[in-house]
């Protein structure tokens, strides 16, 4: 059995840390597309692509937000679980219409899937809690790097 899956004194460094690397992303991100603003507005592709992006880097900050705010790891999972219906939301708003589904839509939907799994395991107090958000925060900071370089290279 792993220790403290659902301690949320035990993850505050690991929080700390990511949600420091997020935030310096999006500043990153946030000056890049500022400076292409104009083309990433006209361009029917590149506008949803950049608005998932802050918006994913965002929603990660948000999350460790909510781990650092001392509460208890219940009223953590239904925050997470509320941040992640707020991001599919806006998910599926900036959808490109009629787009195939794709590796990439699958890979996005598995994700929020684990999300939901992890805040679920923190309200009930069972299951992996925090290593699964630990994972899933992780995989869509690497993802998101990854979306943001291929978002800032097609603006080159």
């Amino acid at each position: 059995m792993l220790p403290y899956p659902n301690d949320p004194a035990a993850w505050q460094n690991f929080y700390v840390m990511m949600g420091g690397a997020n935030a310096a992303l999006t500043g990153l991100v946030f000056v890049a597309l500022s400076i292409h603003l104009r083309e990433v507005l006209d361009h029917p592709l590149l506008r949803p692509r950049a608005v998932i992006a802050l918006t994913v880097l965002t929603t990660q900050i948000v999350i460790a937000a909510i781990v650092l705010v001392p509460q208890s790891a219940q009223l953590m999972g239904v925050e997470i679980f509320a941040v992640n219906a707020a991001f599919l939301a806006v998910d599926l708003r900036n959808r490109v219409p009629n787009a195939p589904i794709t590796r990439a839509r699958l890979l996005s939907f598995l994700i929020r899937m684990v999300y939901i799994a992890s805040a679920i395991s923190l309200m009930v107090g069972i299951g992996g809690g925090f290593y699964l958000l630990a994972l899933v925060v992780t995989v869509t900071l690497a993802r998101t790097m990854s979306s943001a370089w291929a978002l800032l290279t097609a603006l080159g």
